[in-house]
């Protein structure tokens, strides 16, 4: 029997999906360790839309199963029509966490999506055991559909082709010790992957002690938390050190990694391999929601290549208690962020705007606590209505009444030879009863200032300055959205831009957000049109117009002072501008890397910057200029060249490789011109922790 297991990503605009197939190769290696048949099956597992349709073409398979994700969903169907109209014998199989929660609801779905013939029940319900029972299933009634059909299996549903009604199997005990599925890594199967940039990516734990209504984790046979042996851990991380390369990212895919003890053990682990193979430098993960001491423990022994995932995603009670969530105490959060900052560690903050009961006030003080408390990257992301979260059950919606709207997923279109364009939908919230419109879009235009100026230290020296003269960060970046009339054309008018464009990337339904996106495909494909706003437009600004982006940051600062700003408060202002100028990164970026800046200054920023004495930047004021040149790491140009062959260097893909990087390596060392040093003897900090 052949069987393809494909996780498909979209990568016309970027390589959008960046790690390895995990799901689809913990099936094969199941499947082949425990399928009871006189012959095994010859399994192939694909990534690459363009590899799939390759091999479709080449040789139908008897099994095409097919993960779906809200950002692969639409690919993996036409890929299920394609398989059938070239062969209508295959059997197409679909799992993964895109599936509706209520009985009701998985009805409805199934019946608009005839290509496929089951559906296979997967994340909280275990899609190795399910996937298993319906091949078991096959196998022993010789490979037909009509076999397999005759009776509910376990784990999998569908619609009978002859009666039409909806069968669905018995649910599946969870799999409690997770070494029973033998390891991709060891079996070879993503031995294809070293080369290709993707993040290896690992679960070493399965499930959720929490009930957060957003997140696909929430149902309850999910909460109890499995996992692998520390042993199989190991061993899978020393054969991926010892094979890829010491610059790719290593990625985690549980919920709350760092916040068991057996962690603790891990992360001692990943230090060793640090040491012997310098890697890895940057770890992608959540981590836990408690135990904050154990996970500042785990992130001390990787040495900062994790950064803190602190996911409040509301501070507002009336949310938590609706989204069933309770968070640590604010007191607590800003310890455990002072703790982070002194260990020279990352830490990032999440939460998700429009949720029920969320208001415009609440939203500006959850940031400006957040702030407050110490956290360096702030993301606000919009709440997505996506299968199997308990909020998009319909009870829920109607329960909060929120007003959803359809939007094409950021970057997932493409033509992939199957015979039609294809394009990913999801469905957001942007109002509520308690949050207008008007004030989503004002909270929109906030956090991309945010993004822009303080998101983990982009111009840190300015927000510094301002701490210094007793300005509070946020209160910097409230000024900058009430001045944005005074700010740089440019900068205006990218604002502009994106209040149009969230506008504009809005539809009532599924439907008109499909036909406006295949009337606007060649421009989506192009990159011109849609993609990620918030990501975009901060690239533009942070990457394209920085010098004018320094200058507005001045310009805030400034206002704010008010009264306090007199002529010297204007010449320091000035110097940290300047600095910021000439040090950070610019598009194109292997241009700029290869350039030589000179600053001269009375004023040494940078020694100020790095001074932990807290010495105002007034005492830093050289009597005669200094001059300094920049000069670049060559380990960090080598690492960021390859990430821009990677994904590309434009605003709309951008935001894929700055994930795994921390944002003050987007920048040039100054070397006082007047001491000359070899490339060699420049102490530039080392990229231990990025990727």
């Amino acid at each position: 029997m052949r069987i393809f297991l494909a996780d498909p990503g979209h990568n016309q605009i970027t390589k959008n999906t960046d790690s390895y197939p995990l799901g689809i190769a913990n099936l094969a290696t199941y499947l082949g360790a425990y399928l009871k048949t006189e012959s095994k099956p010859e399994i192939s597992i694909f990534r690459e839309p363009e590899d799939l349709k390759k091999a479709l073409d080449d040789a139908s398979p008897d099994v095409l199963a097919l993960s779906s994700y809200m950002w692969n969903h639409e690919l993996s169907l036409s890929f299920a029509r394609y398989a059938k109209r070239r062969n209508p014998k295959t059997i197409t199989m679909m799992g993964g966490p895109n599936f509706p929660l209520v009985t009701e609801d998985q009805e409805k779905f199934l019946r608009g999506i005839p290509e496929i013939d089951v559906a296979v029940r997967g994340t909280t319900e275990e899609g190795e055991r399910a996937f298993l029972a319906v091949m078991q299933r096959l196998t022993d009634t010789g490979g037909r559909l009509e076999g397999l059909l005759e009776g509910p299996v376990a784990g999998n549903l569908w619609i009978d082709p002859k009666t039409s009604e909806f069968v669905q199997g018995a649910a599946l005990e969870r799999i409690q010790d997770l070494d029973e599925i033998p390891s991709p890594y060891l079996a070879g199967l993503m031995d294809p992957f070293w080369s290709t940039g993707y993040y290896p990516i690992m679960q070493i734990a399965r499930g959720c002690p929490f009930a957060c209504q957003f997140c696909n984790s929430a149902p309850a046979n999910y909460s109890r938390v499995f996992a692998h042996s520390v042993e199989n851990v190991k061993a899978d991380l020393l054969y991926i050190a010892e094979r890829v390369q010491s610059t790719v990212a290593l990625c985690f895919a549980d919920d709350n990694f760092g916040m068991y003890e057996r962690d603790v053990e891990i992360a001692d682990y990943i230090g060793w391999l640090q040491d012997k193979y310098n890697w890895p430098r940057y770890i992608r993960a959540t981590t836990g929601k408690n135990r904050a001491e154990r996970i500042i423990q785990v992130m001390r022994k990787i040495r900062g290549a994790l950064p803190m995932t602190s996911a409040v995603q509301s501070m507002n009670p009336v949310v938590l208690k609706n989204i069933q969530r309770s968070n640590i105490k604010l007191e607590t959060y800003a310890e455990i962020q002072k703790e982070v900052l002194a260990q020279g560690m990352q830490s990032y903050g999440e939460i998700i705007l429009s949720m029920p009961g969320e208001t415009k006030e609440s939203i500006l003080r959850a940031f400006s606590d957040m702030i407050d408390s110490g956290v360096k990257r702030i993301s606000a992301t919009q709440l997505i209505l996506s299968h199997g979260a308990p909020l998009s059950n319909s009870d829920q919606r109607e329960r909060f009444q929120f007003r959803s709207h359809f939007r094409v997923v950021a970057r997932h279109v493409g033509d992939y030879g199957t015979g039609e364009p294809v394009i990913e939908i999801e469905e957001m919230v942007a109002e509520t009863p308690t949050l207008s419109f008007a004030e989503y879009l004002e909270v929109r235009v906030l956090h991309l200032l945010l993004v822009i100026f303080y998101y983990e230290g982009n111009f840190e020296e300015a927000f510094k300055y301002a701490n210094e003269r007793g300005i509070k960060s946020f209160d910097v970046i409230e000024t900058a959205q009430r001045i944005l009339d005074r700010a740089p054309e440019s900068i205006r008018q990218l604002i502009d831009t994106f209040i149009r464009e969230s506008h504009e990337e809005l539809f009532d339904s599924h439907a008109d957000a499909t036909a406006w996106a295949k009337s606007r495909f060649p421009e989506l494909v192009a990159g011109e049109l849609g993609g990620n706003l918030l990501s975009k437009h901060s690239m533009m600004a942070r990457f394209y117009l920085t010098r004018e982006a320094a200058e507005f940051i001045g310009l805030a600062i400034s206002e704010a002072l008010g009264e306090q700003l007199d002529s010297t408060a204007r010449a320091e202002i000035s110097a940290v501008i300047k600095y910021l100028q000439t040090v950070l990164l610019h598009a194109p970026f292997r241009e700029t890397m290869a350039k030589t800046e000179v600053l001269t200054s009375h004023y040494d920023v940078e020694a100020w910057r790095k001074s932990k004495d807290e010495r105002p930047l007034s005492t830093f004021n050289a009597p005669e200029p200094i001059t300094w040149q920049t000069a670049m790491d060559p380990e960090w140009r080598a690492i960021f060249e390859q990430r821009l062959a990677m994904f590309g260097e434009s605003p709309s893909t951008m935001g894929k490789f700055t994930r795994t990087v921390f944002a003050n390596q987007l920048r040039k060392t100054l070397v006082r011109a007047d001491a000359p040093q070899s490339i060699e003897s420049i102490p530039f900090k080392r990229v231990s922790s990025a990727a």
